[in-house]
Parts: C-alpha cells; sequence; structure tokens
C-alpha cells in the first residue's frame, strides 16, 4: 500500500499480529487446528467457505489472479484468510483473492482465522485487509468509507480515528464519488489511479472532466500532466477574460460615438464591428455621420 494513504495505526487493532505459516509442514496439516502464537488456524474445505457480497473490492483482475494461483501452487497458502462462523458455511472476512486464487489453483481446502467480530467490526477489518493488501482501486475505497459512516452513523473525524489516517484523508477521498459517472466507471476499472481521480475533481464541466479521462488513458498521462492542463487552461481564460473587458470598452467608444448598440466580435488577427439601427432614419442618419467624418 502507498504511503500516502496513512494506514497502519487501525490494522494493529483491528486486524492483530498477521499471521503467517511460514515452516508449517504438512504433518501439522493433519490435526486441522492448529495453534499459531495464540490464534487458532483451522483448514477449512473451499467449499464451505463463501464470498461477502458487501465487501468493498468488487472487481478482481483475473491475470493478477493467475500469478498468484501459481504462487499458491508452488508455496501454499501463507497467510490465513479471516473467516466468519455462519453455521452451515464460513463468510469470509478478508481474505477474497487468496480464495478465488486458491480455487484456481486446485486447492480443497484453505487456513482460516475464525473471527466472530460484531459486523460493523468484520466490516472494518475487510476494509483495511483490502487496501492495506489488496490496492483497492479508488472508487472502492471510497465506497467502503462511505458504507461504513452511512450504516454506522459515524463521523468523518470517527472513521479517520478506526483506520488509523486523517480526517483530510477521508474526505478528499469520499469526494471522488462526485466525479461524473463515465469517470468513475473507468476508476472501477482500474484505468485511472487515486492521484488521477483527485486531480480530476478540479474540473467542473462534466464532459471536459470526461474527456480529459479519457486522454490521459490513452497517452498515459500523470498526475502533473492534468495539473498542467488545468493551469494553462485557467491562463487562457484569465487572457479570454482579458480581452473581453478590452473589448467592452472599445463598444463603449463607439456606441457613445454612433448613439446605436455597437457588437465587436474580435478573432486573433482580424474581425467585424457591427452597428445597430432599428429604422431606415436611423441608418441614414448613421450614414450622414460617417460621410461627415470623411
Amino acid at each position: 500500500m502507498g504511503k500516502s494513504s496513512g494506514l497502519g495505526k487501525g490494522l494493529d487493532a483491528l486486524f492483530a499480529a498477521p499471521i503467517t505459516l511460514d515452516g508449517f509442514n504438512d504433518e501439522d496439516k493433519k490435526d486441522n487446528d492448529v495453534d499459531i502464537g495464540g490464534e487458532i488456524v483451522k483448514f477449512i474445505k473451499l467449499t464451505k467457505i463463501e464470498p461477502n457480497t458487501n465487501q468493498a473490492r468488487k472487481k478482481f483482475n483475473q491475470e493478477s489472479l493467475k500469478e498468484l494461483a501459481e504462487s499458491i501452487k508452488n508455496y501454499g497458502v501463507l497467510q490465513p484468510i479471516i473467516v466468519e462462523d455462519k453455521g452451515d458455511f464460513y463468510k469470509i472476512i478478508a481474505g477474497e483473492r487468496r480464495w478465488r486464487a486458491s480455487k484456481l489453483a486446485g486447492l480443497e481446502e484453505i487456513p482460516c482465522l475464525i473471527r466472530n467480530e460484531d459486523e460493523q467490526k468484520n466490516k472494518e477489518i475487510s476494509l483495511i485487509e483490502n487496501i492495506q493488501r489488496e490496492n483497492l482501486n479508488p472508487i472502492e475505497k471510497a465506497l467502503g468509507y462511505k458504507e461504513l459512516i452511512d450504516n454506522y452513523n459515524l463521523r468523518q473525524q470517527d472513521l479517520a480515528d478506526k483506520l488509523g489516517i486523517s480526517r483530510t484523508y477521508v474526505t478528499n477521498t469520499l469526494r471522488i464519488l462526485n466525479l461524473d459517472k463515465r469517470v468513475i466507471e473507468l476508476a472501477l476499472d482500474g484505468k485511472l489511479t487515486e492521484g488521477h481521480c483527485k486531480a480530476l475533481m478540479a474540473i467542473t464541466d462534466l464532459n471536459k472532466q470526461f474527456e480529459m479521462a479519457k486522454n490521459i488513458i490513452e497517452t498515459g498521462g500523470t498526475v502533473a500532466d492534468i495539473e498542467r492542463s488545468l493551469k494553462n487552461s485557467s491562463k487562457t481564460v484569465k487572457k479570454a477574460q482579458k480581452n473581453e473587458a478590452i473589448y467592452r470598452n472599445i463598444e463603449n467608444d463607439f456606441e457613445k460615438f454612433f448613439g446605436s448598440k455597437v457588437k465587436l466580435k474580435a478573432g486573433p488577427r482580424s474581425g467585424k464591428i457591427i452597428i445597430s439601427y432599428s429604422s431606415n432614419e436611423e441608418l441614414e442618419r448613421l450614414l450622414e455621420m460617417v460621410k461627415n467624418n470623411d
């Protein structure tokens, strides 16, 4: 996980010390339940385990799963997944990616830690595990934050304290959900980073926001590219506003001279001056003014 998320402190409180199976041999597996550092690791059949449909991660990269499956074939599952005992089955709290890869690897069972915490604590564990280990895309992370805040009546500061991050980071992550829906879909597909999404928030025109997102994907642009484009766009707008004021002053001078409405249409090198009149008499008056100033 990237340093910028600030996660860490909350993991110790919610996830306990990570348990690995280094040095754990096949003979030990036969006992099924194994005590490692005070935690009971139970080998459970994959068919008895079901994913959590409400977990933050919505999409799994198939190539990444295949790579993990190959690693599991060679070395096994080195860290147990966390599950909740639901009676007839076990529901995954954290570790669905390892469970999926184990199925691809042809395993029949997988090491599990059974944690029967309350629902809120389980959701917190699931969210942190995903962020820490599986690099949730920015939309999945923001949706996970929003679900915890909405479902358990938490303030942003409460969530920040639980996850060991700053309130500002929570706020900025939640703001990503205000992006254009088309941009959100691109981020869900893993085509935009969290940095991209936060930089795109500065573009208030949703169509321009989407066009910029597509351009970033096509060109492999960075966050700095977005910021540079916004800076150049801002300069262009300021220049246009400055020119507009100059053109308005010119229009006012012409209107004072002709006594009629005047519109200046200026281009980079040329333009038009349009003088309005409302009657033939007024047209004749304007013509006389021009003749008299020859």
